[in-house]
């Protein structure tokens, strides 16, 4: 078993494992709807009192179909394996009985610590091309059949329906309100879940001697860098203006570099997601 599919294993598992534990631990007592399908499977739930398992499964099943004719193989799979795994999980702490989180008044912790749960559950699928299935596979088949339709925005309003339609159920302002809360900490979650936390800064350099620099950038701070000629608007000059991406911990050391050279203009902005060839640890060779 390669280490790709090892990782893509424990994933799948991990955040099966999250969902349900923010679904039954959190929402279940807390009554009020999650986003997406698990909102609805959620509602009918409160309606039957069948197990949101039962109900996750059987609204995704027409999904998954459509996922198997039109979306990626691959894909396909883990979001099955990703629906029956975190249904599954559910139906078993009903059936054991778990405790769950039961707020004495106020219930915006569950909202908040469910959106985190959910949504690390939906940042680590994407990370391994999967989803939870519902809305997922929706806004995937659209994407897939129109590119530049902005499918995002008519995916939020669906989850904003399904959200507004939770009121025939709990009967409450309350459950709205918290169900909003929970689909605001839930994107947060899983953007940042999904961002490669290498956070780095990046700085533009304008100079007429970009080889000076060059070499003190390569030799003592032992980092690549992208050098493009360019032309002032005001004067007309040319000039280079040197591109270069370090991580944090080497912002003290390239500020201490820069102020050896009176003759630049210098300006930096926080790069939040960095990828590819990248130097991290000092002892890193140059890239």
């Amino acid at each position: 078993m390669t280490k790709k599919i090892i990782v893509s294993v424990l994933y799948l598992v991990l955040s099966s494992l999250v969902s349900s534990i923010g679904i039954y631990y959190f929402i279940y007592p807390s009554n009020f709807a999650p986003i997406g399908m698990d909102g609805v499977a959620t509602m009918l739930h409160e309606v039957t009192g069948v197990s949101t398992g039962y109900f996750i499964l059987a609204l995704n099943l027409p999904l998954l179909i459509l996922s198997i004719i039109f979306l990626d193989k691959k894909f396909t799979i883990l979001t099955i394996l990703s629906v029956v795994l975190t249904s599954l999980l559910i139906i078993l702490l009903e059936t054991l009985h778990f405790p769950q989180y039961v707020a004495d008044s106020d219930k915006l912790l569950p909202a908040i610590f469910s959106g985190v749960l959910l949504g690390l559950r939906t940042g680590l699928l994407l990370k391994i091309g999967a989803s939870s299935g519902g809305v997922d596979i929706i806004a995937g088949i659209i994407s897939k059949k129109n590119p530049f339709i902005n499918f995002e925005r008519y995916i939020t309003v669906i989850c904003y329906i399904i959200i507004l339609s939770s009121y025939a159920v709990y009967h409450s302002l309350e459950s709205i309100m918290l169900s909003f809360i929970q689909m605001f900490v839930f994107e947060k979650t899983a953007a940042l879940v999904m961002q490669n936390l290498r956070n780095a800064v990046e700085f533009k350099i304008i100079t007429d001697h970009p080889e000076l620099l060059k070499d003190d950038i390569i030799s003592n701070l032992k980092h690549g860098a992208t050098i493009v000629e360019s032309k002032g608007m005001f004067t007309g000059e040319t000039k280079s203006m040197i591109f270069c991406v370090v991580n944090t911990r080497q912002v003290p050391e390239f500020m201490k570099i820069l102020k050896k050279y009176e003759h630049i203009f210098v300006y930096s902005s926080e790069v939040s997601s960095v990828n590819g060839n990248f130097r991290w640890r000092k002892e890193d060779i140059a890239k």
